[in-house]
């Protein structure tokens, strides 16, 4: 009765039976089983009374003697061919036919008894190193969203409502297990700001906003009370305290290759330039007492002009460090740390390199993160390498050349004897990335700046003549409580955004000091903010954000190295004076709005029309949704302000439009 494939389980569930499971019955339970969800499948049992043991034997023995052979053939034995394989296949075949053949025949006019067994369903997943994201279904956060899921990251979003978490369906779908949506979160009422949120939560993006929208009487204002105000201060302030509560990430120092013993140095050989025809020579000890390795050697620049020595291939289980530590003491000449990757393995002419100096007769320790690291091939720079993945790293090589890169002279090496010194051996080190980045906007820096100073703010850009709401003065204020926190943070100052060439890549600019404008889209921002999240390089700044605007940066991607250079390009807030930046200016409170000849005069500039016909700016709600809001109120410039009754009346409206296209340009003109 039974069709091919069967199952056939010869266990002791009940002294006596056979289990019969036709395999492809359990096909459809698995593929429509959702996380958490059992499966059940039918299984039958039938009597074995009537088989022979002589028959039950022969069908285990063609099965064990089959496993074997598969056994011994995955493993490279040639004791074993394929054809003993499959005639063993065969038998297994003909044992079983006979067993089921029997069964059937002594169960003649008996019922087989189905029985049904329910096998425990994994657990539903959890966030796992996630980062939270506020903000999670506006149009930026939407993008965050995006771009942390294509990296591979966990993301808890947070909504303000369950038809927020609706607009997040999609990114859902795509990743089940890695997208966990959580509703009822108003950053401007600390009390949603629980310890749930947190589990399984390192990192925090904030991408929020105030909520303005268009009424269906054809006002302009914000909606349940969520003001810059509300939502860009106070809403902020709060998460900057909340984020207190992340697990604190604690920089980490370990020994991943020991060179303190003969035995240590077992894994090394020597790799001098004898191999390419020179004389050079060197050689590799432990030191006398132990703990620490003496590399020594005569350099001769005649004939190659190199001495080296490399380990041996090992998975050294780099990944997740910052990169690589030695405490060295040599002789004040440039030596090299060489690595080679699981893909160079084959390629001897490939390799990564770093340079570090030593200091005569003094003990030091040497940092080299991962972006020092050059990847060379033939002795010039291979430009087609990206930044070496630490987790790929299966090679360690000292070298001291004549050489730096692409033929130049290396001017801290000299022919004849050398000596280096190496305590305890190579190590790794880490680094803790931010734990909190928040996407604030450029302006907000120079609007501090001039305060009440009406000459000096006639005298800028628009955004901060006009500075609707106090906008640019609150989220200062919310800048201000993230740097203050004590939680290791960066903030991402977008310039003007546009809607323009989404879908063009352009090279991105970073500098500090609020002295840009320029433009950049949402999905640049967003993919700022994954790299920040990705690197230590990141912690401790405040940056500005725009598309390069040369020539060529046009049509070019950025990539690792791209990222790792925008963020090296900048120092931590509290170095700003070092490089000629003034520190920061104290918080201030929003100027008088703008007479309304004012306003008129700001709109008629070229840079604000160019702005409206790019639809560039902020954007709005819709009237459906203003007509979820409670009421309306004006507030002091003029503008009108949607607000609640009372507090117990707020209803959950998450920040982003999902409606119309207006822009922030188009409300202040109404």
């Amino acid at each position: 009765p039974f069709s091919w494939p069967t199952m056939v389980s010869l266990g002791p569930s009940r002294p006596g039976c056979l289990l019969l499971q036709p395999a492809a019955s359990c096909r459809p339970f698995t593929s429509a089983r959702r996380p958490g969800q059992a499966r059940r499948a039918p299984i039958v049992r039938a009597d074995l009374s009537s088989i022979s043991p002589d028959t039950i034997d022969a069908v285990q023995t063609s099965v064990q003697a089959t496993t074997t052979a598969i056994q011994g053939v995955s493993l490279g034995e040639e004791q074993f061919s394929p054809a003993a394989i499959t005639a063993g296949i065969a038998a297994i075949g003909v044992a079983i036919g006979g067993l089921i053949w029997g069964v059937n025949k002594g169960s003649m006019g008996a019922q087989p008894e189905v029985l049904e067994v329910t096998e425990e369903a994994p657990p539903a997943p959890k966030p796992e190193n996630a980062v939270l994201v506020f903000g999670a279904s506006g149009k930026l956060g939407r993008l965050v969203v995006k771009e942390l899921l294509a990296a591979g990251r966990m993301v808890v979003a947070a909504v303000r409502s369950d038809s927020k978490a609706e607009i997040l369906s999609d990114a859902a779908n795509d990743a089940p297990s890695r997208l966990f949506v959580r509703s009822g979160v108003d950053i401007t009422n600390p009390d949603t700001l629980t310890s749930q949120l947190l589990e399984g939560v390192t990192q925090i993006v904030l991408a929020v906003g105030p909520v303005f929208g268009r009424t269906p009487e054809g006002q302009m204002g914000y909606l349940d009370n969520m003001t810059s105000e509300r939502v860009d201060s106070e809403g902020v302030t709060n998460v900057a305290k909340f984020a207190q509560q992340l697990p604190k990430a604690e920089a980490s120092e370990s020994v991943v290759l020991a060179m303190g013993s003969d035995e240590d140095l077992q894994v090394w050989q020597r790799l001098d330039d004898v191999i390419m025809g020179g004389q050079s020579s060197s050689g590799l000890q432990a030191a006398e007492g132990g703990g620490s390795a003496v590399w020594t050697g005569d350099l001769i620049f005649e004939g190659g002009g190199f001495c080296g020595t490399r380990t041996a291939s090992r998975d050294w289980g780099l990944g997740g460090s910052a990169g690589i530590q030695l405490r060295v003491r040599g002789d004040g000449q440039t030596f090299k740390l060489n690595l080679k990757t699981a893909d160079q393995e084959n390629s001897p002419e490939s390799t990564y390199q770093a340079q570090f100096d030593t200091v005569a007769g003094e003990w030091a320790t040497v940092r080299l993160p991962w972006h020092e690291f050059v990847p060379v091939k033939r002795a010039q720079v291979d430009r087609s390498k990206g930044v070496v993945d630490p987790a790929e790293v299966r090679q360690f090589g000292l070298v001291l050349s004549r050489f730096e890169y692409n033929g130049n002279p290396n001017p801290n090496c000299r022919p004849g004897q050398f000596k280096l010194e190496i305590d305890a051996g190579i190590g790794s080190y880490g680094a803790t990335a931010p734990s909190l980045v928040m996407v604030s906007t450029a302006a907000v820096e120079r609007n501090a700046i001039i305060g009440d100073d009406e000459v000096a703010r006639k005298a800028d850009i628009p955004i901060v003549q006009l500075n609707p709401g106090g906008v640019l003065n609150h989220k200062y204020a919310g800048e201000v409580a993230v740097r203050r926190s004590g939680v290791p943070y960066a903030v991402v100052r977008s310039v003007g955004l546009t809607t323009d060439d989404e879908d063009t890549p352009f090279l991105l600019e970073t500098r500090q000091g609020d002295t840009i404008s320029g433009k950049i889209s949402r999905g640049e921002v967003a993919q700022l903010v994954s790299s920040a999240l990705g690197t230590p390089l990141a912690v401790g700044k405040t940056f500005e954000a725009r598309r390069g605007e040369s020539a060529d940066a046009r049509g070019r991607q950025m990539d690792a190295r791209d990222f790792t250079q925008a963020f090296l390009s900048l120092v931590e807030d509290r170095n700003r004076p070092k490089v000629g930046l003034w520190p920061f200016p104290k918080v201030v409170p929003p100027p008088p709005p703008p007479t309304e000849e004012r306003k008129q005069e700001i709109l008629a500039d070229s840079r604000v029309k160019s702005a409206i016909q790019r639809n560039q700016g902020g954007r709005v709600r819709d009237e459906q949704e203003a007509r979820e809001a409670s009421s309306v109120t004006t507030v002091p410039d003029g503008r009108a302000e949607v607000s609640p009754e009372s507090q117990a009346t707020v209803e959950k409206h998450d920040h982003g439009p999902d409606g119309g296209q207006q822009t922030a340009k188009e409300w202040i003109a109404n």
